[in-house]
């Protein structure tokens, strides 16, 4: 419970850039992406979560630190546009995960999660797709927050009554091109997850071609991804229905990764 609290507290530094009157990438967003990176390094260490477990808090805990690892990435490279401006709220996200791991790891407790074992362990496919189903769903984050950054600027915009809020965003433009640029990102990373998906099964002795829970909700987030890529490339499209097919592709892959974690950790199991 003391590495919960730990690891919370970590967040709040990231957190508060949103308050910050003018965000600006300086040694205090540094600060607060290494302390929120290394506060969820201790979580994992202290509670010994592995990559491969069947958890829902695990799978919490792992998106959260390769959300981290690639926005600081992003922001320490200066990566697309003005993306450290949404610190702040990539800083809530990951906070409301944290909550969200902690009460149901502790306060609901059950049993120890399932991992994987057997001949699929010591197989790299397994790694090539956990190592890819979890950079997706980074990328995929990452643009679902850019898409309500546009919204927001949207808003201001067509209202002409800019907030204090809508001042801290990446602008218009830049808000669009993140979010078409992360799904672009994320549809060739997740090409690689399910054919490695398929891939494991066959390690694992299990029938290839047959389509489960999960699989069924990765492949309509990649049909959904992939409309919305084509239609923006063919069409331009523009505005609030490109920040449906994010936000959609996001709960697809939601339902997808933690999501079904939770069914059968809490639910099921």
């Amino acid at each position: 419970m003391l590495a919960a609290y730990i690891h919370i507290l970590a967040l709040l530094p990231l957190t508060a850039q949103i308050l910050r009157q003018e965000p600006r990438r300086d040694i205090w967003l540094y600060g607060s992406i290494f302390l929120a990176a290394i506060g969820t390094m201790v979580l994992l260490g202290v509670t010994g979560e592995e990559v491969q477990s069947r958890g829902f808090a695990a799978a919490l805990h792992w998106s959260e630190l390769t959300v981290i690892v690639i926005f600081g990435g992003l922001v320490i490279c200066k990566g697309p546009q003005q993306v450290w401006r949404l610190a702040g709220y990539i800083g809530g996200y990951l906070l409301l995960f944290a909550v969200l791991a902690a009460v149901f790891s502790v306060l609901l407790y059950r049993h120890e999660p399932a991992t994987v074992h057997g001949p699929a362990l010591y197989s790299g496919w397994l790694w090539a797709h956990i190592g890819s189903s979890l950079v997706t769903y980074a990328l995929v984050t990452l643009a679902a927050i850019a898409a309500m950054a546009y919204v927001v600027q949207e808003h201001a915009l067509k209202h002409r009554k800019p907030t204090r809020w809508s001042r801290r965003l990446p602008p218009l433009r830049d808000s669009e091109y993140m979010l078409v640029g992360f799904l672009k990102w994320s549809a060739w990373v997740l090409v690689i997850g399910i054919v490695s998906g398929f891939a494991l099964r066959y390690v694992e002795g299990s029938p290839i071609w047959s389509i489960d829970h999960k699989m069924l909700l990765t492949l309509l987030g990649f049909a959904t991804i992939c409309t919305l890529i084509f239609i923006h490339e063919k069409s331009t499209l523009r505005g609030r229905m490109a920040v449906r097919f994010v936000l959609g592709a996001w709960l697809l892959l939601t339902l997808a990764f933690p999501g079904v974690r939770f069914v059968t950790g809490y639910i099921v199991g």
